[in-house]
């Protein structure tokens, strides 16, 4: 079965064709960033100002492991796999994998892969005492136009503190890809029902799951740019006082979940907050529009229909816009000092499991990327939004640009993603926006709307049900009056 996955883009600058030896620019895997593409204006903004944070005791369910970060468009972790005949399981064969929410399996590349990078890490079956070989050949498929082919076989893994005995994983011997992925494979972390136990094994987290019982099943991501801050991939309980502004998470509706093997929920809507622009999906009734959340893809990826129709909205307010239609993205010149007080907040409104909403507000800091270019010293700004496919499983992809705003847990046993403000966002905890373009004169017009509609009824009822002759004597005294004044030119007889 294919899987969608699309490609990080490498997020820093994109000039005219001529491009000098070394400069910043925006690509996706076909190419290498040369230098450490820039930080959202959130995370510049927040630098120098965060303290440092002091160790402190962890909850006994919580199992944090440090992300490293690749230019804020990759995130890897560092995993052992095998057990070295004779010597200690900790020193098992180490591999940095991108941990990804939007597939399901674990693969790592094999000693004679090819088309490999020549620096990635590979396996060496022969080296581990604990691998047992199966050989099912499985061909992964991504969005990106990656194919990956290798055969399955189990073996021991640790994460952080946390280890597996019997971990399904593939060894990659054939790739063909034109992307520069930066990890040396792919940890799944979504999870697949029907097939768990079948030819393609259990999941990472299946396994995880059932060789430690006592483990809450629930993992959760807090993502961060280039700050002194790590990233954090935290199996189990989750850390809020340590991540988070909010003391508690929200959570999406999880029927898409109980009937995928994807991390997906419900949204109403997405659009701009104050401008009046925005794309619903009241043909789905409560059950909004599906969202995966994936920590495998760099950027908010819309369907084509929906990013046309916000970008619209966007364009204007900058200048020089120009679209990279290889990236699908646009690259505009940043306002005059950074100033992006006019530029509109991000508002997505989320179902729960109640039919309400509740929004998530990314303010423009937080997806606006900025670089500068360096043929004439001008900011440049990338909206972190990508025009994505017709062919992609769901309209809205949101990756890491939205979850470094957000932390966010993912809840396995009841099928459900909860959000909290990151502590790196600009934004206050709970903060609200609306998509209304003015909302107090929408509420005033409503009411009135309301109250014209009561007063209508009201009258309606008072004519049919009112005694009989009471309307007609009220008409003889109005035609009377009329009359009288019409005869004496308005004026009472002397």
């Amino acid at each position: 079965a294919s899987r969608w996955r699309l490609a990080p883009l490498l997020l820093a600058w994109v000039g005219s064709v001529k491009l000098p030896k070394s400069p910043r620019f925006v690509m996706d895997l076909k190419y290498s960033a040369p230098i450490e593409a820039p930080a959202p204006l959130a995370e510049r903004r927040l630098q120098g100002r965060m303290p440092q944070a002091g160790r402190r005791l962890r909850k006994p369910n919580s199992h944090p492991c440090d992300l490293g970060n690749y230019d804020n468009v990759q995130y890897h972790l560092e995993i052992h796999v095998g057990a070295p005949c004779g010597g200690n399981v900790s020193d098992g064969q180490r591999f940095q994998v991108v941990p990804d929410t939007g597939s399901s399996d674990l693969w790592i590349p094999a000693s004679n892969c090819t088309r490999c990078k020549d620096r990635t890490a590979k396996f060496f079956l022969e080296k581990s005492c604990t691998a047992q070989q199966i050989g099912d050949r499985i061909t992964f498929r991504y969005g990106d136009g990656t194919v990956a082919v290798g055969g399955s076989f189990t073996d021991w893994v640790q994460i952080g503190d946390l280890a597996v005995e019997k971990q399904f994983l593939i060894q990659v011997d054939k790739m063909e890809s034109d992307t520069h992925m930066k990890s040396d494979g792919i940890l799944g972390l979504a999870h697949h029902y029907v097939s768990d136990g079948g030819s393609r094994g259990r999941t990472f987290m299946s396994t995880l799951f059932s060789e430690h019982p006592q483990l809450p099943m629930m993992f959760s991501f807090y993502l961060t740019g280039n700050t002194e801050r790590p990233s954090r991939l935290v199996f189990g309980d989750p850390d809020l006082k340590e991540h988070s502004k909010e003391t508690e998470f929200k959570y999406g509706k999880g029927y898409y979940m109980s009937h995928t093997d994807l991390w997906l929920t419900s949204v109403w809507s997405i659009g701009w907050s104050g401008t009046g622009v925005e794309m619903a999906f009241p043909d789905r009734g409560t059950l909004g529009s599906p969202a995966l959340i994936d920590s495998g893809s760099s950027l908010i990826v819309l369907a084509p229909d929906i990013y046309e129709h916000l970008m619209a909205e966007l364009k204007w307010r900058f200048t020089n816009c120009r679209e990279l239609t290889e990236q699908q993205i646009i690259t505009c010149d940043c306002p005059p000092a950074n100033d992006l007080s006019r530029i509109p907040s991000l508002v997505i409104n989320v179902i729960d499991e109640s039919d309400q909403q509740f929004d998530l507000c990314m303010s423009p800091d937080e997806y606006i990327l900025e670089s500068m270019d360096p043929l004439n010293g001008r900011s440049t700004c990338v909206p972190a939004l990508q025009k994505g496919s017709t062919t992609q499983p769901v309209p809205l992809i949101f990756g890491m640009t939205f979850m470094r705003s957000f932390y966010t847990n993912f809840d396995i046993r009841n099928n459900r993603i909860g959000f909290a403000r990151s502590n790196m966002s600009p934004l206050p905890a709970h903060a609200k926006c609306s998509v209304d373009a003015a909302p107090l004169l929408r509420r005033a017009v409503w009411v009135v709307s309301v109250f014209v509609a009561l007063f209508s009824v009201i009258f309606a009822c008072y004519v049919l049900l009112a005694p009989k002759g009471c309307c007609s004597w009220l008409c003889c005294c109005f035609s009377g009056a009329f009359a009288g004044g019409g005869g004496n030119g308005g004026h009472r007889p002397l």
